[in-house]
């Protein structure tokens, strides 16, 4: 669209208007990624085309990247100044609408007004939203409601008295993520439904699991990422097989966190030591290879990386 001829510099400069809202990981990665392919590969393809553009990341938080440590976060945030990414943290975004003020004929549909707290409004041709995880409808709604306790598979507190053993039970969620609370061994734990019984006691169903961004586990700060899920599944199946459930709780260990800045650089945090640079990309681009779940894509991946350094992205021009 930014490349027809009929379209106003002022309209180029909204359509490749990039906003991303978000400063953790993934919006981060992702800014990374979109400069990439756009300095590497489109160019080539529309070189008249690259002064329009520019790449914003919007956040809340007074610092991106907050889940790491300072020094790596602040690296980050210089990449990116350099490279021509902006960052604004303590910002706000409070709508998002088609059209902007300067939409041209043809264009209503593709340019969009992102309206900033702190700016006002701006016109954008692209919103990417990674701001963290909603919980899933069905554990926020649909397990809300109170019932009996099965007869078969309820384990209790040892003080709970007799009457509050009959009343009616509601799932524990955490206040803050609406996330399902567990034990520590990832089952999923019960109150009397409020107002029912004097008594604040608990109940575990013990034949019912919840893991993942769906559950919290009691008294526990886990960050909800797929790297504790995993860890969750593979402790429970474990356990299950083994039939030894009630022999250890589980622990989460952490196995560090990783961002991809652009430009073939990475940061890395794991064990207490902090890498950045092309180091970092290296052990990042490993441990996603090592990742991959066959050896087939163990070795597809690699050589699709050495196909596109080689030959460039695939832009899907015919």
């Amino acid at each position: 669209m930014a490349a027809l001829p009929t379209t106003s510099d002022t309209m180029k400069k909204n359509l490749l208007n990039f906003a991303v809202v978000g400063g953790g990981p993934t919006g981060i990665e992702f800014s990374a990624e979109l400069h990439d392919i756009i300095m590497e590969d489109l160019a080539k393809l529309y070189p008249d085309l690259i002064k329009y553009h520019h790449i914003t990341v919007y956040d809340v938080a007074p610092t991106v990247l907050n889940m790491f440590d300072q020094k790596l976060s602040k690296y980050a945030s210089d990449r990116f100044r350099r490279e021509g990414i902006s960052i604004k943290t303590s910002h706000h975004v409070e709508s998002l609408r088609t059209g902007t003020s300067e939409s041209e004929e043809g264009h209503e549909s593709n340019s969009l007004t992102l309206k900033i707290k702190e700016e006002g409004d701006v016109g954008v041709g692209m919103v990417v939203w990674s701001t963290g995880l909603m919980m899933n409808p069905f554990v926020e709604k649909a397990l809300g409601g109170a019932s009996s306790l099965p007869a078969r598979g309820t384990k209790f507190n040892k003080s709970t008295p007799a009457e509050v053993q009959i009343a009616q039970w509601t799932i524990r969620k955490d206040e803050k993520t609406a996330g399902i609370i567990t034990d520590d061994r990832l089952r999923v734990t019960l109150q009397p439904k409020e107002g029912d019984v004097e008594h604040k006691q608990q109940a575990v169903l013990e034949d019912v699991f919840a893991i993942g961004d769906c559950a919290v586990m009691e008294d526990t700060l886990y960050p909800a990422t797929a790297q504790v899920a995993s860890q969750k599944a593979e402790w429970l199946a474990k356990r299950l097989n083994k039939g030894d459930i009630e022999k250890a709780g589980f622990n989460y260990k952490d196995l560090g966190i990783m961002a991809y800045v652009g430009n073939w650089n990475a940061i890395v945090q794991s064990g207490g030591a902090n890498i950045s640079g092309r180091t970092a990309w290296l052990v990042w681009r490993g441990a996603y290879l090592t990742k991959s779940v066959s050896w087939r894509n163990r070795i597809l991946i690699p050589v699709y990386w050495v196909i596109n350094w080689a030959f460039g992205r695939d832009t899907s021009r015919f």
